[in-house]
């Protein structure tokens, strides 16, 4: 069962019970791959990527973390790793959900980022995690994405 609207005296069920304590869902992604891309994208590999079912107004904790290094340090040479959400509903990536990462080739960095997402729409969302870089090659590998509903 997804999100529920409580009234008073309502029953709880166990199935309402272990929908509201479900565990989070995750996916990973290994490979080390890069982009120079300075909009949003795909790796060579996509994603990862992590199904869910949503009412409209239930909402949900993203986090996307990677190990990350860029081809060139020091200010405005960043690599950012961020999500774009498609099914009921397409939001495309956006910095303000993202990693910003300074790392250097020699300084790789892990690093993770917390989201909350709203729901607009009824629906499966599939939160897929997104990259690009700026003034350089980012390399992102031993990704993750993990989303848990409320």
């Amino acid at each position: 069962m997804p999100y529920k609207t409580w009234a008073t005296n309502d029953p709880v069920s166990a199935a309402d019970l272990n929908a509201m304590t479900a565990d989070a869902s995750q996916a990973d992604v290994a490979t080390s791959e890069a982009t120079a891309s300075t909009s949003y994208t795909d790796l060579a590999t996509v994603g990862p990527a992590v199904t869910v079912t949503l009412v409209a107004g239930q909402g949900c904790l993203v986090a996307v973390s990677c190990r990350h290094a860029n081809s060139v340090g020091g200010s405005g040479n960043a690599g950012f790793m961020s999500f774009a959400v498609s099914g009921a509903e397409t939001d495309a990536a956006v910095d303000a959900d993202a990693i910003v990462s300074l790392a250097t080739t020699s300084t790789e960095q892990t690093t993770t980022r917390m989201a909350w997402y709203v729901a607009g729409t009824t629906g499966s969302h599939t939160f897929t995690a997104k990259y690009k870089a700026s003034n350089n090659t980012s390399t992102f590998r031993e990704r993750r994405i993990v989303v848990k509903k409320f």
